[in-house]
């Protein structure tokens, strides 16, 4: 596992390996994955890189309903404030696998509006929406991109993203197929083929509250029967046996990163995040390699709603001894309370992350 401090050392190393980066916005659950192109396949002159913009929410308060009844604001400050920043970076980055590594990209300050204007349309290629609040889906942030830049929302998050009439192209997410078991790609020709978005939920959850979003991709030459590499998103949590029908996919789906946070989080008695226990056993039924906390930030609360938010926080050492002190006194054993060779990482505001 290698972790970088900012995208500057992760796109020199991912450049050179062809393998993904996992870059952390905020303190909370907003992301950008990139995904180096496959060799062979059509894509922007000038770029090595196809970027996944996910939950983006960058700066000022986000409130559902009303501010009274519910309102947050980040607690850590983005590490970039406005997506106009965030395409800055990018587009400084583009060309870093040719120069040194300790080259520095340019900074926002120094562009044009011309030079932001390009920027805007060419560095985010796709952004990716889990859920309809605005923790999830910030107006604010979203109607700074890029209105072609093409979205894949879950079905509600779809419908308010299409009421505010920005964006050119709003996809809703599919359902993972029960039927033969494969992700399905959304609409011909709005994805690369290569790459392919699905959303999986569980029957005992109706609202779909706790459901992930599975990306799945190739990037490296494969016979047509060997695994695609995949990467689950779940930032409030999916009850993990709602991950067993993975292992009926085909191809096989090899996960590489499993984003669920480590919080227990409740509203009065309603659950909200359902925690570390349940990302422990997720990560054991999908057999992640990385397993990446996400929508963890303690943020600063009002409103209502705050006064009864219920919130356990657990670090990784203190979920392991607590379920093996489980399993022992069950007398099954402590089989799940080692990670083993699993990668488990906290990533700080800024942080990247190389998923080899």
């Amino acid at each position: 596992m290698q972790l970088f401090h900012g995208l500057d050392g992760a796109i020199h190393h991912a450049s050179q390996l062809d393998r993904p980066i996992l870059t952390h916005l905020n303190a909370d659950t907003s992301w950008i994955l990139s995904l180096p192109y496959p060799a062979e396949e059509p894509h922007t002159p000038g770029r090595n890189l196809f970027h996944i913009l996910i939950d983006p929410w960058l700066q000022g308060p986000q409130s559902d309903l009303a501010s009274w009844f519910s309102q947050q604001w980040h607690a850590t400050a983005s590490s970039v404030q406005t997506i106009a920043e965030l395409n800055a970076r990018l587009k400084g980055l583009k060309t870093m696998a040719s120069q040194p590594f300790a080259t520095s990209p340019a900074e926002p300050d120094t562009l044009s509006h011309a030079d932001s204007e390009s920027v805007a349309r060419s560095c985010v290629d796709m952004i990716v929406i889990s859920h309809e609040f605005t923790d999830h889906c910030n107006r604010a942030t979203l109607q700074e991109v890029s209105p072609n830049t093409p979205v894949f929302a879950t079905e509600a998050a779809a419908r308010l993203i299409s009421s505010w009439q920005h964006f050119d192209h709003v996809h809703p997410i599919p359902s993972f197929s029960k039927r033969d078991h494969v992700p399905r790609n959304t609409s011909a020709g709005a994805l690369p083929s290569w790459l392919e978005i699905s959303r999986i939920t569980t029957r005992r959850d109706a609202l779909h509250f706790h459901s992930a979003i599975l990306l799945t991709f190739n990037i490296r030459p494969a016979p047509r029967d060997e695994a695609t590499e995949g990467i689950i998103y779940s930032p409030h949590g999916i009850l993990a046996d709602g991950l067993e029908r993975l292992s009926l996919a085909s191809p096989r789906i090899k996960v590489l990163a499993l984003l669920h946070g480590l919080h227990n989080i409740k509203l009065s008695v309603k659950q909200l995040n359902l925690g570390a226990h349940n990302a422990l056993r997720a990560q054991r039924i999908c057999g992640a390699k990385y397993w990446v906390s996400t929508h963890d930030e303690v943020k600063t609360a009002g409103g209502l709603v705050s006064r009864f938010l219920k919130r356990k926080v657990w670090t990784i050492d203190e979920v392991l001894e607590d379920e093996k002190r489980r399993l022992e006194k069950s007398g099954v054993g402590s089989p799940i309370a080692d990670i083993g060779d699993v990668h488990f990482k906290n990533l700080e505001s800024g942080e990247s992350l190389l998923l080899r």
